[in-house]
């Protein structure tokens, strides 16, 4: 595939949040996709409770800063709270910080920790990223909303809500939504042999666009798809491209769920995680809990042109993303997970944030590493 229509071509359809009408018309254009690389392919629909934003600001005298709320965090109703500002942990109704927008990365993370744990009535959080835009925090409680509102701004907003907090300056705090069922859609591709099956997973949905944090995996996984197809190879694969990763790996539990054996029984899980090739940023972390494997991609990494400086090869540790669910089921993993100065931020958009000659590099050497795994 040439990695830089690909993007275009990725990028066009804008925002696809779980839920939205981005979401569903990009998981039908990867099923066709998937199809064109010669697997069968089908939707598997993955329900769930999805929230839709009302108003959500800050407001006092002289300032007003608008976001989003946190997707799996409380509401307030029309008018709001009312309270002091002051810094996140101190005694003030309205706690503010500032935080990275992977800090949500993994369930029972520590802010969570901290919410369910707050004084406060609620909390305003502002995400630092490169280019400072509303970078999201992902939502793995969203079936069961608990702690204060959180009121998520962008992190350009962050300096200045910092010295109302210091100042104890006085606000309201609304944040409205509406809770009800949704569908989401995961993608299923199969080509036919033995079984278990050599398992493929990458996730497809994100807050906004996000090119460079899912389109790299998401080209790798269709890569693979191709150059298996076109291979020898005793074992058959099975490619899930799930969604909801944003909202607690809905697409990957419920697939597993249907399907246990797929994660407990694979010979092996390559997970195609966030950021493979996003520019400016070389970083990329190699895990596996099989011993071995995860210098073994290293060395196809470099044999197909990445750089070898900014891998990082681990075996074993704390599995990101949805290996983290493969881990938990007690399969076996290998995961790919870059790094992206836009993380989570809308400014994540073709062609600024994608370095194309890596995304291609990182996509042959896992289609090599497919071929090894299902011959």
């Amino acid at each position: 595939m040439n990695p830089a229509a690909f993007f275009a071509d990725y990028d066009a359809f804008g925002e696809r949040r779980t839920g939205s009408e981005g979401d569903l018309a990009a998981a039908a254009w990867l099923r066709d996709q998937a199809e064109a690389m010669g697997a069968e392919a089908r939707l598997l629909d993955a329900p769930f409770t999805r929230l839709t934003p009302g108003r959500a600001a800050l407001e006092g005298t002289g300032f007003s800063f608008e976001g989003l709320p946190l997707f799996d965090g409380g509401l307030t109703g029309e008018d709001g709270i009312a309270g002091v500002l002051g810094p996140l942990g101190s005694d003030a109704p309205i706690g503010v910080a500032e935080m990275d927008p992977a800090a949500a990365s993994l369930p029972g993370n520590a802010f969570a920790r901290a919410r369910a744990e707050s004084r406060h009535a609620g909390i305003v959080i502002a995400l630092r990223t490169k280019p400072d835009g509303l970078a999201p925090l992902n939502a793995h409680d969203v079936e069961t909303p608990f702690g204060p509102p959180v009121l998520q701004v962008a992190g350009r907003d962050g300096a200045r809500l910092l010295e109302l907090a210091e100042a104890g300056i006085a606000a309201r705090l609304v944040l409205t939504g509406r809770r009800g069922p949704s569908v989401s859609q995961s993608v299923r591709a199969e080509l036919p042999g033995s079984a278990p099956p050599l398992v493929l997973l990458t996730p497809r949905t994100s807050w906004w666009t996000s090119t460079a944090e899912r389109g790299g995996g998401i080209l790798a996984w269709l890569t693979a798809l191709k150059a298996l197809a076109a291979a020898p190879r005793g074992r058959g694969v099975v490619g899930l491209a799930t969604c909801g990763h944003e909202l607690g790996h809905i697409g990957a539990h419920q697939a597993f769920a249907a399907e246990p054996h797929l994660a407990a029984g694979a010979p092996l899980v390559i997970h195609l995680g966030a950021n493979l090739g996003a520019a400016e940023d070389e970083r990329l972390t190699v895990r596996s809990n099989v011993p071995g494997l995860a210098d073994r991609m290293a060395a196809l990494l470099k044999a197909a042109g990445h750089p070898r400086a900014p891998l990082e090869v681990v075996t074993g540790g704390k599995a990101n993303g949805e290996a983290h669910e493969i881990e938990e089921r007690g399969g076996h993993y290998l995961s790919l997970i870059g790094k992206n100065p836009w993380f989570h931020a809308p400014e994540d958009r073709w062609p600024v944030s994608v370095d194309c000659g890596r995304a291609g590099s990182i996509a042959r050497a896992v289609a090599a590493m497919a071929i090894e795994a299902a011959g």
